[in-house]
């Protein structure tokens, strides 16, 4: 994976968090299931999630998991940096799931890899 910078790198980390977070909680959903329902029928020939595969190759990413973060603050980063198709996308499958929640600081749980 090539070098991100900037906001590239907030995203990346945001969607590397929520990942993680969507795991530990065992929902039925991935980072992956929110982005092609956020993109796939707006970019058409042009979607690709394949990125996604790798974005623990990037350390600063992959470290990102060590950084305290909360739902807020992964909303947060996605809304700022244009990705609100996500958030709406997220919102719609945690309704769907009937799902209800507390906002949990994710900090010092054990990597589940």
């Amino acid at each position: 994976m090539k070098d991100l910078g900037g906001e590239h790198l907030s995203v990346a980390k945001a969607l590397y968090q929520l990942d993680f977070y969507l795991q530990m909680l065992e929902l039925p959903f991935t980072v992956r299931d929110l982005y092609r329902r956020a993109y796939e029928q707006r970019r058409g020939d042009r979607y690709d999630d394949r990125w996604l595969d790798h974005l623990a190759e990037d350390p600063d990413v992959a470290q990102s998991l060590d950084e305290p973060f909360t739902t807020s603050t992964i909303v947060e980063t996605l809304m700022r940096t244009g990705h609100e198709p996500i958030v709406r996308a997220l919102v719609r499958e945690v309704r769907r799931a009937d799902i209800r929640y507390v906002q949990a600081y994710m900090m010092g749980t054990p990597r589940r890899r």
